[in-house]
């Protein structure tokens, strides 16, 4: 079964748009817009994606078709969130950052990249509240945005690694003109915060290869303390702390 765009554009007797995975987004390529983000989006669905011939709880649907270097062809939905029609007029992700000088935007922008195994399937209703796929972006028209979800191999996907979603969606925003994006670093390797362990390795988390830093801890934690944290558990010998967890379950 095609991939449902590929379908509704046999119907209209055109031929549907293809752009490379990896090149995508890049300055120039397809497009290079100057505006604002609520003007870019706009131009960027019109030169880069098609639209769907249907609709997700009235809201309506672009497809863009990204072609990856294993020989597979891939959907990138953008989803029009009006908040006129909205369920969820109050955005929680800006309330969270401490946005809570506009969380209540005209439109918002999902970009969703679905889980292999769902590409050739329309979207569902309950699109915006599944968390297994390989991208989930949320942008408002006023160029702040969130984002919500990233899995790569490790999360389920047959093709897509996380750093190849991540650099796409690093070069989607940079090309829209999206003015801050924040994303809530929940990632884990062997029951571990993963911030942690990248942060001890490389001297910042995993999302600070595209420039994300620390903005708001949980509970009330501030960046100075986490940032001693990351400067105690770098200053630890490997040894000394295998030796004292070597009786725990986890390290048997």
């Amino acid at each position: 079964m095609p991939i449902p765009i590929l379908e509704t554009c046999r119907k209209r007797k055109r031929r549907p748009k293809l752009f490379g995975l990896h090149s995508f987004a890049e300055p120039g390529c397809p497009i290079n817009p100057t505006g604002p983000f609520r003007d870019n989006i706009r131009f960027f669905l019109k030169q880069c994606a098609e639209p769907e011939d249907y609709c997700v709880r009235g809201m309506p649907i672009w497809c863009t078709l990204l072609v990856h270097v294993k020989s597979c062809v891939l959907p990138l939905y953008t989803i029009e969130e009006d908040v006129n029609h909205s369920l969820n007029p109050f955005c929680d992700h800006c309330r969270c950052t401490g946005w809570s000088n506009h969380f209540v935007s005209k439109r918002k922008y999902h970009v969703v990249i679905p889980n292999d195994r769902d590409w050739n399937k329309p979207l569902e209703d309950g699109v915006l509240n599944i968390h297994s796929h390989l991208l989930h972006g949320l942008i408002h028209c006023n160029g702040s945005g969130h984002l919500l979800c990233i899995n790569g191999i490790e999360g389920g996907s047959k093709y897509l690694c996380g750093r190849e979603i991540m650099d796409l969606w690093d070069r989607i925003y940079e090309i829209l003109g999206a003015r801050k994006i924040s994303v809530e670093d929940v990632s884990k390797k062997h029951g571990m915060d993963l911030r942690l362990l990248h942060g001890v390795t490389y001297g910042h988390t995993w999302f600070g290869r595209w420039g994300y830093k620390f903005c708001r801890g949980s509970y009330g934690i501030l960046e100075q303390n986490y940032d001693r944290a990351i400067e105690i558990l770098s200053s630890q010998e490997l040894g000394k702390i295998i030796q004292d967890f070597s009786d725990r379950e986890q390290c048997r």
